[in-house]
Formats: structure tokens, sequence, C-alpha cells
């Protein structure tokens, strides 16, 4: 949250000061002093840009410090409750939770700023935005013609957007949907709980306990759910009585499983939220608790994960109904849910953290794993991501199949967001792009201008003229 306000005041600038200046530079010039109308407000820009990074730099700092603490505590939590409970995995997690927090400090702040790269990057930032408004423009351009009825399409979709004025991004009101599972609740005739046909139910191959965080797999790779007890705190025991009396009976303990907590789907909603606008995107969320309703939702199988879309309580549309489902690209949404099978074994897969569905074509900057750049459309979108500790590695894990979502492909470099270290992917961890970004950035990852520039390829040439001219927000 702490880095949300950072962010926040760099987009504040960049909406309302930034682009006016830039378009000052971009005005005809005044031959007879030279130019110096344009010269004064390039200048200006400059000072503004390092007053900005100023400011930044020190809000950042505070946020990192504020973060460390807050992972110090929550690491000292997590470790006396797994000292308690026997969890070895939450102790790990803990302790690297602690000591990770000084080093991020170190690595995320002190380096880019002592070498001037985060200066570099503040330049950089704002040069990439200027382009990529000038880029998306000559789409614009390209796409609607001179002819009266898409001259004014044009006119508005540029207002909206805010390509000449008014502060540059497609703004999107999207949904964030957090998963859950009720102990109690029953749509069968004889009243058994849904969960309990889902656990009997062999060729799901679900394990209560193991949704519930007990009993969990190497730290590194555990999920984080939340199970809250309608009448306090639940252990294993309890959960082991739930299933052998069929979730019925007077010392039933009752339950709700929640797929991850507020905070820590909260922090990925902050993090795309922040990162987008590296993209030209400005997003805010709606975010909803949403029951699961069948058994095969809460353990999804990523080669289904389209069909999936479709039932409720998503209820996504495909290109069967193409107007609806081009509606939905403007509101995108992000599935917190509890994890994903390998689909040869039906067992969980902890290796993989998200899953995504796109509507339309699209083509990838880098070539992929079968050897070519293309993209093949789900015909739907959506996306979806589990929660994984530590929150510095995997916090991305939204924006990053919301990237997918917008036409991304994955490519080489560990300080690019739509990097993956898959076996199936075969991306390398080294690229002369993520040393410039660690440079210029820190530890935080982000999106390179040939993607914001792919994205908007995407969105001109998909998203429906109603999309671009509204303005939600």
């Amino acid at each position: 949250m702490s880095h949300t306000v950072c962010h926040d005041i760099g987009s504040w600038v960049n909406q309302n000061v930034n682009q006016q200046l830039e378009q000052c530079v971009e005005q005809d010039c005044n031959w007879w002093c030279l130019c110096c109308n344009k010269w004064f407000c390039f200048l200006v820009w400059i000072v503004v840009v390092i007053a900005t990074w100023v400011v930044q730099t020190v809000c950042e700092v505070v946020a990192d410090v504020i973060e460390v603490v807050v992972n110090i505590v929550v690491g000292i939590v997590d470790v006396l409750v797994g000292i308690f409970t026997f969890d070895w995995s939450r102790i790990v997690g803990g302790l690297v939770e602690i000591f990770s927090g000084p080093l991020v400090l170190l690595f995320n702040d002190i380096l880019p700023i002592a070498t001037l790269g985060s200066l570099v990057g503040a330049f950089n930032t704002a040069g990439k935005d200027w382009l990529l408004r000038d880029y998306v423009r000559g789409l614009i351009d390209s796409k609607y013609t001179d002819d009266p009825p898409e001259v004014l399409t044009r006119s508005k979709i540029k207002e909206a957007l805010g390509v000449d004025s008014g502060g540059f991004g497609l703004r999107l009101q999207g949904r964030a949907l957090r998963t859950f599972i009720r102990s109690d609740f029953s749509s069968q005739n004889d009243g058994t709980p849904d969960l309990i046909v889902w656990l009997n139910d062999k060729t799901l191959k679900l394990d209560l306990k193991a949704l519930a965080g007990f009993n969990p797999p190497e730290w590194w790779k555990r999920p984080w759910p939340q199970l809250i007890g309608d009448s306090g705190d639940l252990s294993d025991v309890d959960l082991d009585n739930y299933v052998a009396k069929n979730g019925k009976g007077d010392d039933v303990k009752q339950f709700t499983l929640f797929s991850m907590s507020n905070a820590d789907l909260q922090t990925r909603l902050d993090t795309a939220t922040r990162h987008a606008t590296e993209l030209g995107l400005i997003l805010q969320w709606n975010i909803e608790d949403v029951r699961l309703t069948e058994g095969d939702q809460v353990l999804m199988v990523p080669g289904s994960f389209a069909s999936l879309l479709t039932t409720p309580p998503f209820s996504r549309h495909d290109s069967g109904d193409f107007a609806a489902a081009q509606a939905e690209l403007c509101i995108p949404m992000v599935l917190g849910v509890f994890g994903f099978t390998d689909p040869t074994t039906g067992l969980v897969d902890l290796g993989v953290n998200g899953e995504s569905a796109h509507l339309a074509n699209s083509t990838c900057l880098e070539t992929q794993s079968d050897g070519t750049n293309l993209f093949p459309p789900d015909r739907i979108t959506g996306a979806a991501c589990r929660d994984r500790k530590p929150d510095i590695a995997f916090k991305y894990s939204a924006i990053h199949e919301l990237g997918h979502t917008f036409g991304l492909c994955h490519v080489d470099g560990l300080f690019r967001i739509m990097f993956t270290n898959a076996p199936s992917q075969k991306k390398s961890f080294a690229s002369w792009s993520s040393v410039y970004q660690y440079w210029t950035s820190g530890l935080e990852a982000g999106f390179i201008l040939d993607e914001g520039k792919k994205v908007w390829d995407y969105i001109i040439a998909n998203f429906s003229s109603d999309c671009l001219k509204s303005r939600p927000f």
C-alpha cells in the first residue's frame, strides 16, 4: 500500500503536468527566437522530472523501510505459529520474510539511487510514456478515416484516452474475485454439503487439509489460504472430524475457506495497478468474494481454464457471443484461486502460479518454445493467480496473467514482468533489458516500451469503439 502512494504521486504529475509540458514541446516553433518556446518547455519538463524523482525516491525508501518492518513482524508471527502448530514450512517461510527485508531495501533502492540509475529510470519512464502516447495517436489515426462519422468517433476516442490532453491511458474498471468454499453449503437433495461430495469424487483428487494449508509441501511452493471457523480457529483434527462425519453433526465445526487473504489479493492488485500504467492502462478494481459452485473450480486444470470461465460464478462469454465477449475486454477479470492441477496426473501442480485466456490472435515479441511468435486465441478473457510467498517474487502474478489477456507472451529476462521460468517455456534469466531494468528500477520488474506498443496494437485491433470512447473514472 505504501508503494502505491508513491506511484500515485508520479501518476498525478504525469497526468496533470508532464503531458501538458510534452504538448508544449510539440508545439510549432517560434522561429524568430530559434524555437525558444519549445526549449523553455523542455527545460521545465526536465526540472519537473527531476523534482518528481526526488520526491518519489524519498517516498520509496520510506515505503521500503515500512515494508521491511511489516515483513519482520509477519515473519515473526509465522515463525511462532509454525512452532506451535509444528508447521516447519511456515517457520522457514517466516524466516525468509524476516531476513529478506533488509536485503531488498539494499538492492532495490540503495544501489540504483547511489549510481543515479533510478534518475535515468525516471527520464526513461517519462520518455516512454511520451512515445507510447504518440504511438497510440498514430494507431487511432490509421484505423479511423476522415469520413464524418469516423472523424467524430476518432475525436471521442482521443478525448477519452487523453491522447491530446487530460491524462493518457485507457481507464478500465476490473473485477477481482476472491474464491472461497463454504463447508455447509449444499445443493444436494439429501443435504450433504457440496464440499463433501467434491472430496469424495476421486477424479478431483482434493485433500481438504492440503487446501487449508495443513501438511504443506516445500515452503517455497506451499499455498497460503485463509481458513475462518464459524466459532473460532480450527485445527487439522477439526477438519478430519468434518470429513469423517460428512460435514454434519453438532460436534462438526463449520468454516469458510478462502483461496487467499484479502491483504494478499490486494498486494497483487496494487502491483497490477502500478505496472499497468507502463502499458498505458489505468486500472481500478471492484473486489468480490465468490463461492465456488463446482468441484473442478477448486484446483483448475490449465487446459480447461477457458471453459471454466463460462461457468458460474465467473460467467464470462466466449466468442460464440462475440459482442458480449468483446464488451468484457473492457472489464478485465482476475480470479484469486486455490491452485492448479497437472492435466497429465490430475495432481496439484505447485509450480503453476497463474493462468490466463485471451480473446483474439496476437503475435509475440520473442520466439516462443514452439519456435513461432504466434499467440493463438482462447476466444475468452480472464486471468487467475494463486497466493505464493515471498511476495517480492510472486506479487506480479496478477499483472503477468493480465499481460497475457492483452496479447503479451513470455519473454527472456528475470526483471521483466512477462518472464517465466517454467521448464516448458525455456526462457532465459539473462537479458540486457533486465540488466538495464535493475539499474534503473532495482528489483522491481517492469514492462518495456515495445510491450506497451504490442498491447495497444491488440487494443486498437480488438476493442470496440464504445469501450475506447468510455471513461468510467
